[in-house]
């Protein structure tokens, strides 16, 4: 091999080398927002099973989503080793229409859960993304 021939191939490595540290940043970002999608996913996901579950085991007489703001309050902050996230609920009564579906009896409830933004290493408070579940539950 000629001295050209390394300084080459030494030029081209060092290229590609140059590439992939340019990418870490990214993919650390990457990592970040989905290690809170994931858990935000989560929070939204248990909420709706404890409404379901309100539901399902309620009275008929008693409806837990009439009063969803007292029984599903919004979580500003929810509980450690989440407190980095919020939770909220809200459930519309399909009786005049909600997403196309316009039936008597049936509820649409959304729960909206919050998350930091932003780079990994000082995450903005202005900056957040938010996980939005949604499903219909009617009556028994």
């Amino acid at each position: 091999m000629t001295l050209a021939e390394v300084l080459a191939a030494l030029t081209l490595l060092s290229v590609g080398l140059v590439a992939m540290v340019s990418l870490l940043p990214l993919a650390a970002l990457g990592v970040h927002e989905g290690r809170y999608r994931s858990g935000a996913t989560f929070l939204a996901w248990q909420r709706l099973e404890q409404i379901r579950h309100a539901v399902g085991t309620a009275e008929p007489s008693n409806d837990p989503l009439g009063e969803a703001i007292v029984s599903f309050p919004d979580e500003p902050a929810v509980a450690p080793p989440h407190d980095a996230f919020s939770r909220s609920v809200r459930v519309r009564d399909c009786r005049l229409g909600c997403s196309g579906v316009q039936t008597p009896g049936v509820r649409q409830v959304t729960v909206t859960v919050t998350y930091p933004g932003g780079s990994p290493q000082g995450t903005s408070p202005t900056h957040r993304g938010a996980v939005i579940l949604s499903t219909y539950i009617g009556p028994r």
